[in-house]
């Protein structure tokens, strides 16, 4: 699957994948401000419905999520749905067996939280190259 970006000369599109409500749209909004496209799903569900009818350049998924484990989604995302977008992952862990899982299932990239501006923007920069 290509990326949005590869496609045009628009900015590049992130995915925000977080089940709380306030913190997608907190992260949404922090990204616009560095200059990306952003959308948000508050679910695997509304993330699956998006990535069906639009390609994004990168995602950024939340761990902890109660209607998918965001490890299993990330698996899913990459076997299943063949998404070759970079994925970034958000966690309140930083243990070096939740960084080896994360790897392991798909994930491009982890940024613990709290995240700064900072961290994220250097994160999805060096993805997008």
């Amino acid at each position: 699957m290509a990326t949005a970006a590869a496609n045009s000369r628009e900015k590049p599109t992130i995915l925000v994948i977080d089940d709380s409500i306030d913190a997608a749209n907190a992260l949404r909004e922090l990204l616009r401000a560095l200059g990306w496209n952003v959308e948000s799903a508050y679910s695997a569900e509304q993330a699956r419905a998006h990535l069906a009818k639009k390609q994004t350049d990168i995602i950024v998924l939340d761990i902890g999520m109660p209607d998918t484990d965001g490890y299993q989604f990330a698996e899913e995302l990459r076997q299943v749905l063949q998404v070759t977008a970079p994925i970034i992952a958000l966690t309140g862990y930083d243990s070096d067996e939740h960084r080896k899982r994360a790897y392991e299932v798909g994930f491009s990239d982890i940024l613990v939280k709290p995240i700064g501006m900072q961290e994220l923007r250097v994160c999805i920069s060096a993805l997008l190259k």
